[in-house]
């Protein structure tokens, strides 16, 4: 393993995956964390990893049970498959009376950072999903027949019959993915053909005052999200994500300018914890911040210059050739 400022190759994390997922599928998830924590750092104990991010507010489609949460079948869409082949009408006939629910995984992932170094590329990222299953609905809403297989996964008023969420077992983890970041940039700078925005965004953390500042890992993680190109081959998507909510701005920044702006980016600055705060945020949330980059210039043509140069100069990079997320 490397020491800090270094970084891991993928052929230096890629052997930990299978004990990772070992790790993840044999301890109970407890609200620090503290059991996985200890966990990876008895198989990657150069990495010092913790909790930076958890976001919520996702499910994934279950299997089936009866109405005393006896397990039916682990996953629906393939229950459906073999019970039906493809005939909604027979299925709907076969089982429109047996009380049969579908259930739902709500689920939590956990991005845990270990900083490898100053620049904002350098850091390993652990992804970890945590789920629990519940009851979700009827297998059959208000009693129709679905038209296809899709609609019975996520048929119309699922939401509202939705019942109450009876846990059928105790949260569990599954690992999803270690990343080097640093691998990460270099492979797509490398072999292109990827979404490189976020490059872009590391880059920018680094030129700016920010990068000066404090470390990109401290503020950010990246949402990783694998796709298939056109070509068939496996890329994936990067997004940065705040690590704390960025604040949406009011209406009427747009008509800012001179001290009232360079008192309100201050401010914003300030609030976010972070110096250029109000750039990263115009990026990821556009909003009316977009407003904002003219209205600088203006001024610095009045010679009142409230940036250090630095940002300055990344923002005209922006004016030249603007990028949101």
């Amino acid at each position: 393993m490397g020491q800090l400022g270094q970084t891991f190759g993928p052929t230096d994390l890629e052997p930990s995956e299978v004990y990772l997922d070992e790790l993840c599928g044999t301890t109970p998830p407890d609200p620090d964390h503290a059991g996985l924590i200890a966990g990876v750092a008895r198989l990657l104990p150069d990495l010092n990893f913790h909790l930076a991010l958890t976001r919520t507010g996702w499910h994934r489609i279950g299997g089936v049970v009866n109405e005393d949460g006896d397990r039916i079948a682990g996953n629906l869409r393939q229950w459906a498959e073999t019970e039906s082949d493809h005939d909604m009408f027979a299925l709907y006939e076969r089982y429109a009376d047996a009380g049969y629910l579908t259930t739902r995984y709500d689920g939590r992932t956990h991005y845990f950072v270990a900083p490898m170094g100053d620049r904002a590329p350098n850091f390993v990222q652990l992804e970890v999903e945590e789920i629990v299953e519940v009851v979700d609905r009827p297998l059959f809403v208000d009693d129709e027949v679905p038209d296809d297989i899709e609609d019975l996964l996520d048929p119309p008023g699922a939401f509202g019959a939705r019942l109450e969420p009876m846990v059928l077992a105790p949260p569990r983890y599954i690992f999803r993915v270690i990343t080097d970041v640093a691998d990460l940039v270099a492979e797509h700078v490398t072999s292109g053909g990827s979404d490189l925005r976020y490059i872009r965004f590391l880059e920018e953390w680094d030129r700016s005052s920010a990068g000066e500042a404090t470390r990109f890992c401290d503020h950010f993680v990246l949402r990783l999200l694998p796709f298939q190109d056109r070509f068939g081959e496996q890329k994936v998507e990067a997004t940065p994500l705040p690590i704390d909510a960025l604040t949406v701005p009011k209406e009427g920044i747009g008509t800012l300018s001179g001290r009232p702006l360079a008192d309100y980016l201050t401010d914003y600055d300030k609030a976010a914890g972070f110096p250029m705060a109000w750039y990263f945020a115009m990026v990821l949330l556009k909003k009316t911040l977009t407003a904002i980059p003219p209205a600088v210039f203006t001024d610095v043509k009045h010679n009142y210059r409230y940036l250090p140069e630095r940002d300055i100069a990344v923002l005209e990079g922006w004016m030249h050739k603007p990028y949101s997320f």
